[in-house]
């Protein structure tokens, strides 16, 4: 192909770094893709890592009352058998951080949403085999 038999081979070499970055490219970009699929199924998530509150109702500022029922999703197995065992705990601090609020802090999203992230932070507090990865609130009646 070339006069010069370096040049050839160096022509070579070229080529085949190439064809060889193109190969682990795909490679990796493929462990990539599958790994973002097996995300944590929902069967996995329900039976295993989730815990149900059960309803809580108690009175909030302004002489109203609230029920609430969360689902609480955590790290992994150990803790998810931790929080069952801790349920008196977190029913504590649900009632300890919708006391000090109105029913109009918990009007909207943005209300819920500050409410799950309190009791995020004060399940996590006493958590000790693993950590609160998300709370869902699953009902809320406010009278």
């Amino acid at each position: 192909m070339f006069k010069s038999r370096a040049m050839n081979l160096l022509f070579t070499l070229m080529v085949l770094v190439i064809i060889g970055m193109i190969v682990v490219f795909f490679f990796v970009f493929r462990q990539q893709s599958d790994g973002e699929n097996k995300g944590t199924d929902i069967d996995e998530i329900i039976n295993q890592l989730t815990v149900d509150t059960g309803e809580i109702t108690t009175n909030i500022k302004g002489d109203h009352f609230i029920k609430l029922d969360f689902n609480i999703q955590v790290s992994n197995k150990e803790a998810k058998e931790e929080l069952e065992k801790r349920t008196f705990q977190v029913k504590n601090a649900v009632i300890y951080t919708v006391s000090g609020m109105t029913p109009e802090d918990l009007q909207d999203q943005q209300g819920i949403a500050q409410l799950e992230s309190l009791i995020k932070k004060r399940v996590d507090g006493f958590l000790q085999s693993g950590t609160v990865t998300h709370v869902y609130t699953t009902e809320k009646i406010v009278q």
